[in-house]
């Protein structure tokens, strides 16, 4: 069963069932793995982003932290959701 969703950061509601939401999270999970090992990686001259979604820039480390923030807030309200079904 399909439920409809919104994260507190976007407009645009969306409907997931628990399968869509798990794969979600872990997707969301992944995303902050891959800030925060491009956060650690930021002070070393040799510092390319690899082919996992980011560009060839140097991201400044506000912008990660900022990310990592925003990814980590949609990861727990995906789990508060998932603690509902």
């Amino acid at each position: 069963m399909k439920k409809t969703f919104k994260f507190d950061s976007e407009t645009l509601p969306f409907e997931a069932d628990l399968d869509m939401l798990k794969s979600k999270l872990a997707e969301i999970q992944q995303l902050i793995n891959s800030y925060q090992e491009v956060e650690s990686d930021l002070d070393s001259p040799e510092y390319v982003a690899r082919g996992n979604g980011f560009c060839d820039a140097k991201y400044s480390e506000d912008f990660i932290e900022g990310r990592i923030a925003d990814l980590t807030a949609k990861a727990e309200q995906i789990r508060t959701w998932i603690d509902t079904f």
